[in-house]
């Protein structure tokens, strides 16, 4: 088993170039772990003290935001290695680690890392560049993050509606992609809460539509029985009556003479 393990290391860009005797010492210290679907390698605030290298499978790397929706920050897969910030700044787990699928890894412990950086300290070479090549990454997703949230304050919907309907990849993505690509894909969960924003963003204006009607037609409705209701308005019914009364007695009393003129004809 450590024979397997040493050559696991071997292929490694932060093992790459260590004597094989540092090799052997990490690999009798390190222990072979397996994950299923789902289950959970360690969580955001979980106290770190191990890195873990990926040998078969995919772990995402994520988030909780406030109403407990996912966010997803990374991916990785073969080859590559998760937790290794703790072993520089001891601080508890930066994300919540969870296999896509079955996984098998191996996970060493952060001293026998340090006791064999005091042995060859070529390693600890390695291991900066395996930070600057996280680092990148993550300025890579900062910019994309920027990008679009200028496009989203801007109200251009359609960028993001663009971005689900054409993501850069699927669901695991290809280590081989660019910084840019794997930070725009990993980001798509921002993408699809700000489309429920502007769902939501639509459904209330709808309803302020709505209701500025109801208040319209409101105050329409009070407008008028406040007018029917003053002595001004009663005034103005009675006047109405009177007119509409003299006019049919007007009427009537046309329609006599013209019926009276009409016999005084035949006679």
């Amino acid at each position: 088993m450590h024979s397997d393990i040493i050559d696991q290391l071997k292929n490694l860009d932060f093992f790459k170039g260590i004597p094989v005797h540092i090799l052997s010492h990490i690999a009798t210290q390190a222990v072979v772990r397996n994950l299923g679907t789902n289950d959970v390698l360690g969580r955001r605030g979980e106290a770190s003290d191990s890195m873990f290298i990926i040998r078969d499978g995919w772990i995402k790397i994520v988030f909780y935001g406030p109403s407990d929706e996912e966010v997803l920050l990374n991916q990785l897969g073969p080859g590559e290695i998760i937790g290794e910030m703790g072993l520089v700044d001891r601080q508890p787990r930066s994300g919540t680690m969870i296999a896509l699928g079955p996984v098998d890894l191996v996970e060493i412990k952060y001293d026998a890392i340090l006791a064999s950086i005091r042995q060859y300290p070529d390693l600890a070479l390695n291991f900066l560049r395996a930070l600057i090549n996280r680092l990148r990454f993550a300025n890579a997703y900062i910019e994309a993050t920027i990008e679009w949230s200028q496009h989203i304050a801007a109200g251009n919907y359609s960028f993001v509606e663009a971005q689900i309907a054409n993501p850069p990849y699927g669901t695991v993505p290809d280590i081989a992609q660019s910084n840019e690509d794997r930070a725009a894909a990993f980001l798509m969960t921002f993408f699809k809460m700000v489309r429920d924003i502007q769902q939501r963003e639509a459904q209330l204006k709808q309803k302020v539509r709505d209701l500025t009607i109801q208040i319209d037609e409101t105050k329409r409705q009070r407008a008028v029985s406040e007018l029917t209701s003053t002595d001004f308005f009663a005034d103005l019914q009675a006047a109405a009556e009177q007119l509409r009364h003299r006019r049919r007695r007007l009427s009537e009393s046309s329609t006599s003479e013209t019926s009276d003129s009409a016999g005084s004809s035949s006679d």
